[in-house]
């Protein structure tokens, strides 16, 4: 009976001995694929927002008329940036890396622009019509670009519509940037991603319900631009700043609780 008794619990020693690696291997590969699966994941947000930033610094740069040299290259790593080209004097380039730091999410600037004066190079005197010409005919040989509208006012030209996205929106400003004669690039493009979850620019309740939050952000003494239903960049600025006084989530999105906030009735408007 005693001898039987061991037997057995030889066995089962013997069982839990080959199982548990077989667990313990199992537990591993688990916790392996799960820590692959999170590290995936992180680097397509790093990817996304590294993509943004390098967007919304291109557009800063281009609309800034003391970045004189419209040869600038931007690159974000994990929301580092990295500014490599050729600019026409040291203000020039100090200028740059101000304005890359000042974009909301950029961690750091690494500055590498290269001073090269312009020195005897002879003045392009362009006209604003001559210019619009030119930026327009750039733009259309683009399908995304087709329906801007660009104007220009002493050099500034000013670009207005709706494009598909931020990167779309930066190509723009640095082909018009490109023109002989555009002194800066004034971005009031709208896309997809600025106008929140769900909208869209041409529905006619949304257009409603955004001139009526332009109308409001004028009236609490926050400047939206035109009160013209557009989430052009003046405006998502200005809502943002609305959103950081009054403690709500600042995500420069017209919201439910922003537009409660505001004031802002829900539009019942047919689509």
């Amino acid at each position: 009976m005693r001898r039987s008794i061991v037997m057995g619990l030889l066995v089962c020693a013997s069982v839990a001995v080959v199982a548990a690696p077989t667990y313990v291997m199992a537990e591993s590969t688990t916790g392996k694929m799960e820590q692959k699966a999170k590290g995936a994941a992180q680097d397509a947000k790093v990817e996304i927002s590294d993509s943004w930033l390098t967007a919304k610094t291109k557009i800063a740069l281009y609309g800034d008329d003391r970045v004189k040299g419209g040869q600038v290259s931007v690159e974000t790593v994990k929301g580092a940036v990295s500014l490599r080209g050729k600019v026409d004097s040291d203000d020039a380039k100090a200028a740059a890396g101000t304005v890359a730091q000042a974009v909301e999410g950029v961690k750091s600037v690494r500055n590498d622009l290269q001073v090269v004066p312009p020195g005897d190079r002879k003045a392009i005197d362009v006209s604003d019509k001559d210019i619009t010409g030119q930026v327009e005919g750039r733009l259309s040989k683009d399908a995304q670009m087709k329906k801007i509208a660009a104007r220009t006012d002493g050099g500034a030209v000013i670009l207005t519509g709706t494009v598909a996205s931020v990167g779309v929106s930066a190509r723009a400003s640095e082909l018009a940037r490109g023109v002989p004669g555009v002194r800066m690039v004034k971005n009031e493009l709208t896309y997809a991603a600025a106008m929140g979850s769900g909208s869209r620019a041409t529905a006619k309740g949304s257009h409603a319900q955004v001139m009526g939050m332009q109308q409001a952000l004028k009236d609490k003494g926050f400047d939206p631009g035109a009160v013209d239903g557009v989430m052009g960049p003046k405006t998502i600025s200005a809502l943002r700043d609305y959103q950081k006084s009054e403690n709500l989530t600042t995500t420069g999105r017209f919201d439910g609780d922003t537009r409660a906030k505001l004031g802002v009735p829900v539009s019942t408007e047919k689509r």
